[in-house]
């Protein structure tokens, strides 16, 4: 083989060579083109979002209590003095009205002390009256000189004793009524009774409840 022989089919392999690179990096340019092309953004994806605003939800209260029903007018009836329980008219569920009488307890001797008070009202009211009478008497005398002023104010002064006494009688006699009417308890209102606390013939104290009553009406 010549030397120009050889020069030829060396330019042929180094342009078989061009050609092939040339051919490879076509490829490559026209697949990387493809990839770009098929290859699509990221991009999220809309969904559709529905707001609502949150409120508490009124519930019922189903909580579960134990307890008594009771009116809101009720008393607890008891004597204002200390005694013997004679009688006891009402009992449980028995309908009474106002100002009846529900019990007693033994009054023999508040009648005596009223017996006793009475007198002394009598006798203080029969001095007072012989006072008056002494009183004017004098004062008639002394008018007309025939006493001095000194017999007339000491009975001046009597009489006004006889006026004190007769009103401190007045008040005792008062007292002893007051006394006697305590011996019975009174319904405070028309009312249903619920409760009794002493039996008759049971001692009772000052205040100690014997009947409870309650008006059925006032919740």
């Amino acid at each position: 083989m010549t030397a120009a022989s050889n020069s030829r089919l060396k330019r042929g392999l180094v342009g078989v060579s061009i050609a092939a690179l040339a051919c490879a990096a076509a490829v490559t340019w026209y697949a990387a083109k493809g990839e770009a092309a098929s290859a699509k953004p990221d991009v999220p994806e809309a969904k559709l979002v529905k707001a609502v605003t949150v409120k508490p939800a009124p519930q019922a209260d189903s909580r579960l209590a134990i307890g008594e029903i009771r009116p809101q007018r009720e008393s607890d009836l008891g004597f204002r003095l200390s005694g013997k329980l004679v009688q006891r008219m009402a009992a449980v569920g028995q309908m009474v009205r106002k100002g009846e009488v529900l019990a007693r307890i033994e009054d023999q001797d508040y009648r005596n002390r009223l017996r006793s008070a009475e007198a002394d009202v009598a006798a203080a009211q029969a001095v007072l009256v012989e006072a008056r009478a002494a009183e004017a008497r004098l004062g008639a005398l002394l008018a007309k000189g025939f006493t001095t002023r000194a017999n007339y104010d000491a009975t001046l002064k009597n009489l006004r004793s006889a006026q004190a006494k007769l009103q401190s009688a007045n008040i005792a006699f008062e007292m002893a009524r007051d006394q006697l009417g305590y011996t019975e308890l009174h319904a405070d209102f028309d009312g249903i009774v619920t409760a009794t606390g002493a039996e008759a013939g049971q001692s009772v104290n000052v205040g100690q409840m014997v009947i409870r009553v309650a008006d059925p009406e006032a919740r």
